[in-house]
């Protein structure tokens, strides 16, 4: 018997039991026989009846179980169960069935998704796995160093470009803390405080990829840094990625294709100067042949054209000087010095007005006040030169007009106008013309690397592309407006200097004067060194009009021998820089080199830079002046005065006795 049967048993047969019972005693029966035969006759028969009683009762409810079990199993009940079952039963069963035919097809259907989810979830790790091993290939071959620091400034990755920026592993340099790698990151530049200040600005900026222009490191290279957040598909902002970039080769490369792009400048500045100085060659032989035709007692006639001819001479040392200037070649790195920019646009307006047309019209305008700025004087004057000569190619082909001014403006930089930066003082030049204009379509395309609209050959689309690197890396901007037939302008935005301690100005052409006579008695000594016997002859004729006692050499070799071997007190030393055997600038330095502290004034065909012979002079006394050929009386006399003051200054400042051991001691310099 089951437990179910059990429970309707006993209570069955206590109530038929107990009404037996409670009969007897109304009756007025003793009890007693209950505990006798009869009484266990009595109760047999009760829990029999009993017993059949809850068989009978238990019947559907067993039946209903099993039938449910069956169903619950998918198979049909046995025939005694389903006697007892009601005909609703298999309806249930029928709708059950269904139930359970849908779940278990829902349930092949999960079972059948998640095995082609767990396939692609395998696909996927393989492909992340392909992918995180590209990305950390990538990430390590890199040429550039990367940083990444999460929100919390802590170092997530390097790579190892970076370690060899830094010279040591991230790890030893600053552990995980970003904050200290940037610290020591910065010492490696030489503008700490400019590098400092970016950095805390990008730091706390939530914008896109902030850019800081190449700097210069302690040990000479060059190197870019940039920065840009990193987002989630939300837009929070979860770290930041630094990345240093060695631009030194690209440097090199932007340096040559500026050069590259100056001599095309050049050559279309040749053409005109090569006319102009043909027609100053003219009028220089012209006043010479007519002064040698001219009667020697008509003395004023004579001075007449001498004069006519030295004067046609100054313009054509003018114009070569400012060509020379223009040319000099870049050492590859920017010589920037506080720069007069009206007198930068005189020279641009020298060059310019030899290389247009005559019938064009250069107008210069400028302000009241002075207009200076930190710049290397040679790219600036490229800058406007690129300018100018793409509004002469633009011109009409009469009445054409290029104006060039210079104005002093306050303005807010496009650059910085994110920050909500102050407007700052700025030298606008502008250029502008009534040339032809450009169209819409190709405004936008205007500083493009190598794109031009001029056909013929006539340009290689570097100079505007050039021209606003240069800008740009001054720390200003070019804007333009232009109307297609009524001209273009074009304006250049550099950061003003308001109040300029040291300014580079070139020392003017030496106009014809009146000589500077020799120190009395005639005693002072010139060495006269250079190559070329006829500027050589020209320069003792005119120091022995001076009165002075000159000596020659032809090359820098001569010049030691006369200098450190000769027993002839020298007093001042006239020196070429371009000569065969020994340079002037061996010969200077090797002079120095033992100390020998004569007085030296360089002379040269090219423009040379003063601080190159500040080195050379190894903590000497540099040269006393620098002078461009052709020069004249009246200038060589002021620098040898200037010289031979120094030397008496200065007596005695130089041992000749000590001078020749030292010379005996030290290797000959060969060119």
């Amino acid at each position: 018997m089951n437990s179910l049967r059990l429970r309707i048993l006993f209570p069955l047969w206590l109530f038929g039991f107990l009404p037996a019972m409670g009969a007897t005693r109304m009756m007025g029966q003793p009890l007693d026989w209950f505990f006798g035969l009869t009484g266990v006759l009595l109760g047999g028969g009760v829990f029999l009846a009993a017993y059949l009683i809850s068989g009978w009762l238990l019947k559907p409810t067993t039946a209903v179980m099993k039938g449910t079990t069956a169903v619950l199993r998918g198979v049909p009940p046995d025939a005694q169960s389903a006697e007892w079952l009601p005909a609703d039963f298999w309806k249930l069963r029928c709708d059950i069935n269904m139930i359970f035919a849908k779940q278990r097809q829902a349930l092949n259907a999960a079972e059948q998704h998640a095995c082609q989810t767990a396939q692609r979830l395998l696909n996927a790790e393989r492909l992340l796995r392909e992918a995180f091993t590209a990305l950390q290939g990538l990430f390590a071959a890199s040429d550039e160093g990367v940083l990444v620091v999460d929100a919390q400034g802590s170092i997530i990755a390097s790579n190892a470009k970076l370690d060899d920026f830094l010279g040591k592993p991230v790890e030893e340099v600053a552990g995980r803390d970003a904050s200290r790698l940037l610290n020591t990151l910065m010492e490696r530049f030489q503008e700490k405080a400019a590098i400092s200040a970016w950095i805390e600005k990008t730091a706390a900026s939530l914008e896109g990829q902030d850019e800081m222009p190449p700097l210069v490191t302690n040990d000479g290279r060059v190197f870019s840094l940039r920065s840009s957040p990193m987002r989630t598909d939300v837009g929070e902002v979860i770290g930041r990625i630094w990345i240093v970039k060695d631009r030194s080769e690209m440097r090199v490369l932007e340096n040559q294709l500026r050069e590259s792009q100056k001599m095309g400048t050049i050559g279309q500045l040749a053409g005109g100067i090569a006319h102009d100085f043909n027609n100053l060659l003219t009028a220089i032989r012209g006043n010479l042949t007519l002064a040698e035709l001219t009667p020697a007692s008509n003395q004023a006639g004579v001075r007449d054209k001498l004069q006519n001819a030295n004067h046609a001479t100054t313009r054509a040392a003018e114009l070569v000087k400012s060509l020379l200037g223009y040319s000099r070649r870049s050492t590859g790195t920017s010589i920037r010095k506080t720069t007069n920019l009206k007198r930068l646009l005189a020279d641009v307006q020298n060059l310019l007005k030899h290389s247009v047309d005559p019938r064009v019209t250069i107008q210069m305008r400028g302000g009241m006040d002075a207009s200076y700025v930190t710049a290397d004087a040679t790219q600036v004057e490229q800058v406007m030169l690129n300018l100018c000569l793409n509004a002469r190619d633009a011109l009409p082909a009469d009445k054409g007009v290029i104006e060039i001014a210079v104005e002093n403006v306050t303005h807010r930089n496009p650059a910085k106008s994110n920050d909500g930066g102050e407007v700052s003082d700025f030298v606008m030049l502008v250029v502008r013309d009534n040339g032809h204009g450009i169209s819409e379509e190709h405004r936008h395309r205007m500083f493009e690397p190598f794109f031009t609209t001029k056909t013929g050959g006539m340009g290689n689309g570097l100079g505007l592309s050039t021209a606003q690197d240069i800008v740009r890396e001054h720390g200003g901007w070019i804007e333009f407006d232009s109307e297609v037939g009524r001209g273009s302008e074009f304006r250049v935005f550099l950061p003003r200097v308001l109040n300029p301690e040291q300014v580079e100005e070139e020392t003017p052409i030496e106009s014809n004067g009146t000589a500077t006579a020799a120190p009395a008695g005639g005693q002072t000594t010139v060495l006269v060194v250079d190559d070329e016997a006829p500027v050589r002859s020209i320069a003792m004729n005119m120091l022995g009009f001076l009165g002075y006692h000159v000596l020659e050499a032809c090359d820098g070799q001569q010049a030691l021998d006369i200098l450190l071997r000769g027993n002839e007190k020298i007093d001042a030393v006239l020196l070429d820089i371009y000569m065969p055997k020994l340079s002037g600038r061996d010969t200077f330095k090797e002079l120095r080199a033992v100390g020998n502290d004569v007085p030296v004034v360089v002379c040269s065909g090219f423009v040379i830079d003063p601080d190159e012979f500040m080195i050379l002079s190894q903590g000497h006394p540099p040269p006393v002046d620098i002078m461009l050929k052709p020069y004249s009386l009246d200038g060589l006399s002021k620098a040898l005065a200037k010289a031979v003051q120094k030397s008496k200054d200065s007596e005695p400042a130089f041992n000749l006795t000590a001078s020749r051991a030292q010379m005996a001691q030290a290797p000959m310099l060969v060119s």
